[in-house]
């Protein structure tokens, strides 16, 4: 139930709600409830606070009657200044109003007054118009008149007048009037002009059909008329560049050209001056180039004499550039001489170049500069040309030389040690070195010779690092050879590997030894004695390599002619020191297009290494032998060979260019040799047919193609480089077989011995190696040559020995130098069946290997 709160708190609340918007406060009177009967009560509340709201606001009304009749009083006020301004505004627009028409009347008449000053001053201007054009009219009169006189001078100076009294017509210009006397000018003009023409014509007569130039002083027409007459015409009608243009190209075309370029026939024209005239006709007999600089300065003196200056010096602007062309490209650049003997004769055409640029200068001329420059760097020239010829030479010489084939001998002498020789079993007891190493036992002589095998390093670019700058460790091994490093480091370059260069089998070698100095087996103690050994051998080179030589040799015989007392005044002796860059210069010519003529011979490659032994070589003797030569030479020290002639990068080169088309073709011929062996697939079931024949012809194929590489190369390579490179190719073929074979698993009786018949016929490859020495006795060398020599002859014994027999191989003999015992293992394993004597010998030789 609803609270119930007093009729008198009810009235004060809904009095604070109606007069102030306020809200009880009390849950409990907000939720009261509001009878019927309390309304009379709320209204008679209402009303009383009614009145007493009225009685307040009378109360406040008294009080602030007297401010508000003041501010009614102000009010008025400002409504009566209102009005008064409104009128007075009305006034003064009353009056502006009025005074705008008298402006207007004002404007109007100061108008009318311009426009007669106007008037006045257009009716004057038209007079003085008037009066212009009637001077104009005038002039253009006496201008007509003066050209009809051929009085040329006074008509332009006439013409010269009216244009420049109708350039001050000003808006004249455009009218009719005007515009009709300007035609008339031109018109008279254009005469003018072809009256000049038509005199510069005759004056200067050029004749293409006749090649002929005819100049006279004047002409007669109606009255004579002077060429300077017509320059100073010319000039005022700003036409005498084109006319001198136009002159000096008739005059190149038909003197110049005819006589100072040179046709397909070789042949020019004869200049012939006569009087007012010259012309090129007929056929000169004088080629020579000290007849061509006497006609041009014929020509430049007839031109000379015979035009006045104000056309003489604008023409030899044009004529002297194409003339010094002309000249430098047909004359002076041919006798340029190749050879020192032409010197002298190119002395004297330079000093006959200076006296023609000097003529010219004389006269006033220009253009002629070119002439001046072209002697001042004549050295630069000749040495330009010297360079040209020689790159020219090498370039023609490999053409031409590639097919003329010679044999040459190297020789060399070097210092070895008793120890350093390889001495036959039947000589180890003799104390005679020469009973070793006779002069004529060059091909005995391997393991020392620079191309044999104590320098493969030199032979096989994959052996060596012919880029490389930093100096290889060099180690010799047990027959006397130095071999680098880097040869060491590429089995497939030589098929040097890891073994030792020569070992003992029991069928065919015996390894030699030291002679011991007291019979007891010890070496030598102290320094060992030493002698001195003279190598020789025999190579095919083509004729290029003494062709660049004598090039080198021209070089310094060329520079020490020029530097004699005869020559070391001419204008090129100054040159003479960069001649020595012409070696260098060809060398580079050599190595950049050798390779493209080499390509037309099929043992091309083989070729240009021995050129490029011998090319190196022979500068090398060249070299020593100039350093000695110099100690005693009369030319300055900077001018000397052994000072100016810096080849040892050059030779690093030639020796490097060479040493990559070795490495080039040797590494083509053992990528065919594994090609054709891979014809084998690995000799896997080289018992059946028809794995066989392909076995057969792949083993056939090898053999027969390292045959006919010796064919090609015997008449090419030294006995040495020849051994070396089949060396190379056979010891390619083994490895390959070895490698197959040993990777066999499982091999059956009848494959051991169809495997066995491949090493055979291998083996037969030895007969390319058969030495014989000046006592008729033979050698195989193969082994030298061959380092997996023994090791595959070992694998072959394996195939069909048993195991007792390979057993006493690894025990007794020195199958552990050639084989690893795991590897003997394998192939012990593929050869017999599981077995007591198979575990026995695998374990013996393993045990046996420990310690290797």
């Amino acid at each position: 139930m609803p609270p119930r709160i007093s009729e008198e708190e009810l009235g004060n609340v809904i009095l604070k709600s109606v007069e102030y918007g306020a809200y009880p406060e009390s849950e409990h009177v907000a939720s009261a409830e509001l009878p019927p009967a309390a309304l009379p009560n709320l209204l008679e509340v209402i009303g009383n606070a009614r009145e007493n709201v009225k009685s307040e606001i009378r109360v406040l009304s008294r009080e602030v009657a007297p401010d508000i009749d003041g501010w009614i009083a102000q009010a008025k006020q400002l409504q009566a200044d209102i009005e008064r301004s409104r009128a007075t505004a009305q006034e003064i627009v009353q009056q502006a109003e009025s005074g705008k028409a008298q402006q207007a009347r004002v404007e109007d008449a100061a108008s009318k007054v311009r426009l007669l000053e106007n008037e006045l001053v257009f009716n004057e201007t038209l007079v003085e118009i008037v009066e212009q054009i009637q001077t104009i009219s005038e002039l253009l009169e006496n201008a007509q008149d003066a050209a009809v006189q051929d009085q040329v001078i006074q008509a332009l100076d006439k013409l010269e007048e009216a244009d420049e009294a109708m350039a001050h017509l000003g808006t004249f210009e455009n009218t009719r009037v005007v515009g009709l006397l300007q035609s008339r000018a031109n018109q008279l003009r254009a005469a003018i002009v072809e009256n000049a023409t038509e005199c510069w014509n005759a004056l200067l007569l050029t004749d293409s059909a006749e090649h002929r130039v005819t100049i006279k002083d004047e002409i007669q027409r109606q009255s004579p008329i002077s060429i300077d007459s017509v320059i100073e015409s010319l000039s005022k009608l700003r036409l005498l560049d084109t006319a001198i243009a136009r002159l000096a190209r008739d005059f190149d075309n038909i003197i110049l050209a005819p006589r100072l370029s040179l046709g397909t026939d070789q042949v020019v024209a004869e200049v012939i001056i006569d009087g007012d005239y010259i012309e090129a006709s007929g056929r000169l007999v004088d080629m020579s180039v000290t007849a061509t600089l006497k006609d041009i300065h014929r020509v430049a003196e007839y031109l000379s004499t015979r035009l006045p200056p104000s056309i003489a010096v604008p023409l030899s602007e044009k004529l002297m550039p194409v003339i010094a062309s002309r000249l430098i490209s047909g004359w002076l650049l041919p006798s340029v001489p190749i050879s020192i003997d032409g010197v002298k004769d190119f002395q004297e055409i330079l000093s006959l170049v200076l006296g023609l640029a000097e003529y010219p200068d004389e006269l006033g001329w220009s253009g002629q500069s070119c002439l001046v420059e072209w002697v001042d760097k004549s050295p630069e020239i000749w040495l330009a040309r010297q360079k040209e010829a020689a790159i020219a030479d090498i370039r023609a010489l490999c053409f031409r030389s590639i097919q003329d084939k010679r044999v040459v001998e190297r020789v060399e002498t070097r210092m070895i040690s008793k120890s350093d020789a390889i001495i036959n079993e039947s000589n180890q007891q003799d104390e005679d070195w020469g009973a070793a190493w006779g002069d004529d036992e060059e091909e005995q002589q391997i393991a020392e010779d620079p191309q044999s095998s104590g320098h493969e390093e030199e032979e096989d670019v994959s052996a060596w690092e012919v880029d490389d700058d930093e100096p290889q460790k060099d180690t010799t091994n047990e027959l006397g050879n130095s071999i680098d490093s880097a040869a060491e480091d590429d089995t497939e370059a030589w098929g040097w590997g890891d073994e030792d260069d020569s070992h003992a089998t029991p069928s065919n070698i015996q390894r030699t030894e030291p002679k011991k100095a007291n019979g007891t087996g010890t070496a030598t103690q102290g320094r060992p004695l030493e002698r001195e050994l003279t190598l020789k051998e025999t190579y095919t080179v083509t004729a290029i390599p003494d062709a660049i030589i004598e090039t080198i040799i021209k070089v310094v015989v060329d520079v020490d002619t020029l530097n004699q007392p005869a020559l070391s005044k001419s204008v090129i002796a100054p040159a003479s020191i960069e001649l020595y860059t012409i070696p260098a210069l060809v060398l580079a010519m050599y190595r950049a297009t050798a390779a493209t003529y080499y390509s037309k011979d099929e043992a091309g490659n083989m070729l240009i290494y021995n050129d490029c032994t011998r090319i190196s070589d022979q500068i090398r003797s060249f070299l020593t032998e100039q350093a000695h030569k110099d100690q005693t030479s009369s030319l300055p020290l900077h001018l000397r060979p052994s000072a100016r002639l810096k080849l040892d990068g050059d030779i690093k080169a030639i020796e490097g260019f060479g040493k990559r088309a070795y490495g080039r073709e040797m590494e083509s011929q053992r990528t065919i040799i594994k090609d054709l062996l891979d014809g084998a697939q690995g000799f896997a079931n080289c018992t059946v047919p028809p794995f066989a024949a392909e076995c057969d012809n792949a083993i056939s194929m090898t053999a027969d193609w390292i045959r006919k590489m010796h064919r090609q190369w015997k008449g090419i390579l030294s006995r040495s480089a020849l051994l070396q490179s089949l060396g190379s190719l056979v010891s390619t073929a083994l490895n390959k077989m070895i490698v197959d074979i040993e990777d066999m698993s499982d091999i059956a009786e009848e494959e051991s011995k169809r495997l066995r018949y491949f090493c055979d016929e291998m083996v037969k490859l030895s007969s390319l190696f058969v030495d014989e020495d000046p006592a008729g006795t033979s050698g195989d060398m193969i082994s030298i040559y061959t380092p997996n020599w023994f090791k595959f002859q070992y694998l072959s014994e394996i195939l069909e020995s048993s195991l007792a027999d390979i057993k006493y191989f690894w025990t007794e003999g020195e199958l552990k130098l050639e084989m690893q015992a795991e590897e003997v293992v394998d192939l012990i394993k593929a050869l017999f069946a599981e077995s007591e004597h198979r575990r026995r010998a695998i374990s013996e030789i393993r045990r046996t290997s420990v310690g290797r």
